[in-house]
């Protein structure tokens, strides 16, 4: 085998070194809880790539020259000795590192956390916490904090003259030194040693002996009066309750609706592929109560509004107010298209105005259509009016949708009334 192929075969391996070192790297990060600040992770992701990719070539190399050596040299045996040595070496890396990882520890499948208490002296009391606020959480030798969570002073209590503050912190960590600091301000952070054992058990979830606080070895001891002390116990942390179900919840709160609630509190219930059932309930509270209707018609709120005319697609004997109020909407609509058509093209409120519109004449003309229908009305001359005035510079601006809608219902109209001329 030559060299052309053993350096083909070094530069393989060391790829597959590359992909390997990062791969592991990136579990580590996890593992190893590497911050990712300033993108410290990602050097070290990168860092040990590289590292891996070389290590990879040089075992490469190495494996191909030996089969170069031996009997029956070749390019594939070469490259097969060489990257199973590579993937030995990484599969070993990876066993090392999972074996030494902080790993979080569980307890019957579940993650665990750490319920507090706090102990202060006598006479203690909470001080105002500062910037970095009143929290608790475990401290790992080297400075490394884990998650902290915030102190529960609200729900403190008070035994023998001692306020005793309570917190739940995570425990993540399978560290068997570590600390728990609990911090109110910076006059007073509080680091307890955290005598837990690595792999929590059924006895943990018992709270343990009040383990008194350390102080700075540059400092005289305090007086025994004046230490803080604290307690801990595991717990399961609970799976999280599945959310309900929105269609269930929608369902009891319709039944909690009282008879007497205004009309806006019905109308959500009729839309949204609503069963049929609570539609028909909601139609029969409408049909009794249409001045309300008519009034959420002419109302400014545009939801309501739109909820409104949605409703009088469902009604089936609509009466003079909802006719009144609809014919009011058109008049709106149609004193909305006449400002719009004094715009100039480039005025800022010309495409919301537009949308507007638009939006506002699709609602009024599908309500129109069937309270039209339902009385036996001549339902053109709105229509017409909206009709005419949306044609004035309607290509080009957006109104052409009005216009064209106006100009299909305005034939159904116009052969409607044909069929009924005798």
């Amino acid at each position: 085998m030559t060299w052309t192929s053993s350096l083909f075969i070094s530069f393989l391996c060391g790829a597959l070194g590359l992909v390997g070192g990062g791969f592991i790297m990136n579990l580590c990060v996890d593992w190893y809880r590497v911050s990712s600040f300033e993108g410290k992770s990602g050097f070290a992701v990168v860092g040990v790539a590289l590292l891996g990719g070389i290590a990879g070539a040089l075992i490469g190399l190495g494996a191909a020259r030996w089969v170069a050596a031996g009997a029956d040299p070749g390019f594939l045996k070469g490259l097969g000795y060489g990257s199973g040595a590579v993937l030995t070496v990484a599969l070993v890396a990876l066993g090392l590192c999972r074996l030494g990882a902080d790993l979080s520890p569980e307890m019957n499948g579940r993650p665990l956390e750490l319920a507090i208490e706090v102990r202060c002296p006598r006479g203690f009391t909470i001080p105002q916490p500062d910037d970095y606020g009143a929290k608790a959480g475990v401290y790992l030798p080297g400075g490394r904090r884990l998650e902290r969570e915030e102190l529960h002073p609200s729900k403190a209590r008070t035994e023998d003259g001692h306020l005793i503050v309570p917190a739940t912190v995570p425990l993540t960590t399978s560290s068997g030194r570590k600390f728990l600091q609990v911090r109110f301000n910076a006059e007073h952070d509080l680091l307890f040693h955290l005598p837990l054992r690595s792999q929590p058990q059924a006895a943990d979830l018992e709270w343990s002996k009040w383990i008194e606080s350390g102080w700075d070895a540059g400092k005289p001891e305090p007086a025994q009066e004046a230490k803080f002390s604290a307690r801990y116990r595991v717990q399961i942390v609970a799976p999280d309750s599945p959310a309900p179900d929105p269609a269930v919840v929608l369902a009891e709160r319709f039944t909690q609706i009282s008879p007497e609630a205004p009309l806006p509190v019905w109308l959500p219930f009729m839309f949204d592929n609503a069963p049929e059932d609570r539609v028909a309930a909601v139609v029969a509270v409408v049909e009794r109560r249409q001045d309300e209707l008519a009034d959420l018609i002419r109302t400014g709120d545009t939801t309501q509004r739109e909820q409104a005319l949605g409703a009088c697609e469902h009604l089936q004997q609509p009466g003079p107010a909802v006719k009144e109020a609809l014919l009011a909407e058109a008049r709106l609509i149609a004193e909305g298209i006449r400002e719009s058509n004094a715009m100039t093209a480039d005025d800022p409120q010309f495409p919301a105005a537009l949308m507007i519109l638009r939006s506002r004449f699709t609602r009024w003309k599908q309500a129109w259509w069937v309270v039209q229908q339902r009385l036996g009305l001549d339902g053109r001359p709105p229509v017409k009016e909206i009709h005419d005035l949306a044609s004035v510079r309607a290509r080009g601006t957006g109104m052409d949708e009005i216009e064209l809608n106006a100009r299909v219902i305005l034939d159904a109209l116009n052969k409607s009334a044909a069929k009924k001329t005798p």
